[in-house]
């Protein structure tokens, strides 16, 4: 009787090790997983507040033509396309179905756009412009010809000697750009 008592403790001892060990072992894998989920809790919170302070190129376009541009631009520039549009109801002065917020991406940047139903005395000014690292001649020198295009040169495709061959062009949009080959 004794042996078999003797034997119950040590199988009741073994199950509560046992017991014991598994207890470990979920709270080790518990604390692992509330640390892992606070850290991805941070970087989620991190990337929002990157988002929410983004700063990000604006074109207000005063000819009703920022629809026109967006896309000229989408398709003139690969791996891009556009993101999201609004367009302006009958409810206000705006020409009906012009863009109040379009959002298009030019090659991994994110550009807004609207067309502004106020006339300002502004336009666009060459001295905010947007600037392109060419890959190569054939891409800054088409890029060149078809944003020159029904626009002005502003520095003809030249060695200035900052650059190895660069280029200045305001656009039939009146939106500035520099092209660059280093």
């Amino acid at each position: 009787m004794k042996n078999i008592i003797g034997i119950l403790i040590i199988c009741l001892t073994m199950t509560a090790c046992s017991d014991l060990n598994q207890s470990n072992a979920i709270s080790s894998e518990n604390e692992k997983l509330k640390i892992e989920i606070d850290s991805l809790k941070a970087s989620l919170a991190n990337e929002k507040s990157k988002t929410e302070n983004a700063i990000t190129t604006f074109l207000t376009f005063q000819e009703n033509n920022a629809e026109e541009a967006m896309n000229f631009y989408v398709n003139l520039f690969d791996n891009s396309k556009v993101l999201e549009v609004q367009r302006y109801g009958s409810e206000v002065p705006a020409p009906e179905g012009s863009i109040m917020l379009a959002k298009f991406n030019l090659n991994g940047k994110d550009i807004l756009c609207s067309d502004s139903f106020i006339k300002h005395e502004w336009d666009f000014s060459p001295a905010v412009s947007m600037f392109v690292k060419c890959q190569n001649a054939q891409e800054q020198e088409s890029l060149f010809e078809q944003l020159s295009k029904d626009g002005q040169v502003m520095m003809p495709l030249d060695n200035y000697g900052f650059s190895q061959r660069f280029g200045w062009v305001e656009d039939q949009f009146g939106i500035s750009w520099q092209l660059n080959l280093d």
